[in-house]
């Protein structure tokens, strides 16, 4: 029994942590991962059809004068304020669950950390930018006289 080391239940709690887990930091960085992918791909996905829906509207623009680079810059900024409301509201209801979770269970601690937010901030812009860009580009190219036809 000497060699028996008692240790307090909050040393075993300070050892649960991702980094003491292994391949658990791998595991959240693929998920991360395949989130993004799937994000790129509702991004992408719902920029195309709304440019498709919208081709009238961008061939009376350019039948107006407008140039290629101005219809990108529409949608890309339309996309980015979209990017910009999604995340006020992910980071909303981030923080929501996260007191929630610290009422149900008290002893659960979620950190929600600035770092943490500025980085899911960056991941949503970029790839909210690269999920329109090629709607964008595709907009841009379309031929006035069709796209005002096109109905």
């Amino acid at each position: 029994m000497e060699r028996y080391v008692a240790s307090s239940m909050s040393t075993y709690i300070s050892m649960m942590t991702p980094t003491n887990y292994p391949g658990l930091s791998s595991f959240i960085k693929v998920v991360i991962g395949i989130s993004v992918v799937i994000g790129f791909i509702v991004i992408f996905q719902s920029m195309y059809t709304a440019v498709m829906e919208r081709t009238r509207e961008i061939g009376i623009l350019k039948a107006m004068g407008a140039s290629k680079l101005y219809i990108v810059n529409v949608i890309l900024r339309e996309t980015v304020l979209l990017a910009i409301g999604g995340i006020v509201v992910g980071i909303l209801a981030s923080l929501a669950g996260r007191a929630a979770l610290a009422h149900k269970l008290p002893l659960l601690q979620v950190v929600v950390s600035g770092g943490w937010i500025l980085r899911a901030t960056g991941i949503a812009i970029v790839g909210a930018i690269a999920g329109a860009l090629y709607p964008a580009f595709k907009a841009a190219q379309k031929d006035p006289i069709d796209a005002l036809a096109y109905e």
